[in-house]
């Protein structure tokens, strides 16, 4: 009995196995995001096998593989409908930075769909979604720690049409480690000589006054508390929810220890010249170490200066339009307009479709498929040609 029971087993297993090989029904696919939930239903009603069908699911696919990118701050503004129902752009966000995703529709295009879903970059050239814009969401926020390159997917309604202008800005991933205090009173930055050029420094120097308390930059446990000839008395703080160690030094007393639990704000020690800054004033030395990899800068992590974002002109009329160029320009990949960033030069009549635009030029595609940006040039519309053959028609006709 028990033979064929482990025989019963074995069978209904690899049975198992070779329907898990098998294409899930969409009646089984469960979806996730809002742009999967719509894609279910043009599944459901068979709209992959109409031309706008494909065209709208070819592409939402292609775009993920688009090269174009941007860093934060940044703006613009994007065409998205009938051959360009979605577009990409893939984004470097400097390490320990948190990024803010925020796109305004059109008041006039308030009845069309708007899918927005973030994906990050795999080694292998692969995507691998990390987020999405729920629909009554605002904004989107990601914190950068692996350094890693992400891509932004927009995407309207199957024969829908929609103008979207994208805002990418950052913000510090951490509080600031001083009470009271913020990015004025650094003194000292990363990488300054220090012991007559014998070593960098490994932090940033924030002044304050004797006693003032020192607080947690983020949730985490203390993991060391002590003292050392260079900090003197000091506290390290291993972070709940990142990679990082946080380091403060030169404290004139620590209120702390080792195995505790802290919140966000919470008082670590008072500020002090302790250690090496004995003949300093007094002011706390603030490093982060990335677990495994050593000391990374900190002042993006805390620097909450205001950005300033590149505003965006009036929309144009070419937005959505073929048009050609009045005379020659050079298409980059990115609109930091970089010699490096080169892809091609164009010459002039060349014919392109304008699907974005920001405060320095264009988003643009080629006949071809190439996409880049162009600087702000003259434009003209394109005077399509008539065929020889339709010509031939007509002339037949008269």
């Amino acid at each position: 009995m028990m033979k064929i029971l482990n025989s019963s087993f074995l069978i209904l297993l690899v049975l198992a196995v070779l329907a898990g090989c098998k294409p899930v029904p969409v009646s089984h696919w469960f979806p996730v995001t809002p742009q999967e939930h719509y894609e279910r239903d043009l599944l459901k009603d068979k709209m992959e096998k109409t031309q706008a069908g494909q065209t709208w699911f070819r592409v939402g696919e292609t775009v993920l593989r688009d090269s174009i990118f941007s860093v934060a701050p940044y703006q613009e503004r994007f065409f998205l409908g009938d051959s360009v129902p979605a577009q990409a752009i893939r984004l470097h966000i400097p390490e320990g930075r948190r990024l803010i995703i925020t796109p305004n529709r059109a008041d006039s295009d308030s009845s069309s769909r708007l899918f927005v879903e973030l994906y990050k970059v795999k080694q292998n050239g692969k995507t691998q979604r990390m987020d999405y814009l729920r629909q009554d969401g605002q904004s989107l926020t990601y914190t950068n720690y692996d350094k890693d390159t992400l891509l932004l997917r927009l995407q309207t309604g199957l024969s829908e049409q929609i103008t979207v202008t994208l805002s990418l800005t950052t913000l510090p991933s951490l509080a600031f480690p001083v009470a009271s205090r913020g990015m004025g009173d650094v003194m000292s930055f990363w990488g300054a000589d220090r012991d007559g050029g014998v070593r960098s420094h490994e932090g940033i120097d924030i002044r304050a006054k004797r006693g003032t308390p020192v607080v947690a930059s983020e949730s985490g446990f203390i993991t060391q508390t002590g003292t050392n000839n260079l900090g003197g008395k000091v506290v390290f703080l291993s972070s709940l929810s990142s990679p990082y160690s946080l380091y403060y030094a030169h404290l004139d007393s620590q209120l702390v220890s080792t195995g505790q639990r802290v919140m966000l704000g919470d008082t670590l020690g008072l500020v002090g010249n302790t250690g090496n800054a004995i003949t300093t004033a007094p002011h706390l030395h603030f490093g982060i170490y990335q677990r495994g990899q050593g000391a990374v800068n900190p002042l993006p992590f805390i620097n909450d200066r205001p950005e300033k974002v590149p505003g965006l002109p009036e929309m144009s009329k070419w937005l959505g339009d073929t048009v050609t160029l009045k005379r020659k320009a050079n298409l980059f990949t990115s609109a930091q307009f970089q010699k490096t960033e080169l892809i091609r030069s164009l010459p002039q009549n060349t014919v392109f479709r304008v699907i974005g635009e920001m405060s320095k030029g264009y988003r643009v595609q080629l006949e071809d498929g190439t996409k880049g940006y162009i600087q702000t040039v003259p434009l003209q519309t394109y005077q399509r040609k008539i065929s020889e053959s339709t010509a031939a028609i007509s002339g037949s006709s008269r």
